[in-house]
């Protein structure tokens, strides 16, 4: 995993408003890993798969794209399988081959491409309120 690219997204996806489930940030140690990582695909909306030209399957992508698959059927339309490859990456994985995946150039292209494939979205437009009050 290119962890620095994944907290980049994670902190991004914060800023504006979402709430992002990431493995470190959400699960103390000692919980057990796998049991932790199915109740974040549960109370997700949406499983994002970053392919980078450091990824490297370490094992856990076939769970993983198991986890998302289960969370689809459940959900339908309220989960999506989103994949971004980067330009120089190695071919997308045959696991996530089934579902549409975008090629991309940089962290902005992508955050815009996540963002457009999330089947929730941020509410109206405010002032800041420290701005109006």
């Amino acid at each position: 995993m290119d962890k620095p690219l994944v907290y980049r997204y994670y902190h991004a996806l914060k800023e504006v408003g979402f709430a992002p489930w990431l493995d470190e940030p959400s699960m103390a140690a000692g919980a057990e890993l796998e049991r932790e990582v199915l109740r974040g695909f549960e109370e997700s909306c949406a499983a994002v798969f970053f392919i980078t030209e450091s990824f490297k399957d370490e094992k856990y992508l076939g769970a993983e794209v198991q986890y998302a698959i289960m969370e689809k059927r459940k959900k339908e339309k309220k989960f999506a399988i989103i994949t971004l490859r980067y330009s120089n990456a190695a071919p997308v994985p045959g696991l996530l081959k089934p579902y549409v995946y975008r090629d991309i150039e940089n962290d902005l292209e992508g955050f815009h491409e996540l963002v457009r494939a999330l089947p929730i979205e941020l509410g109206p437009i405010r002032w800041k309120a420290e701005i109006v009050g």
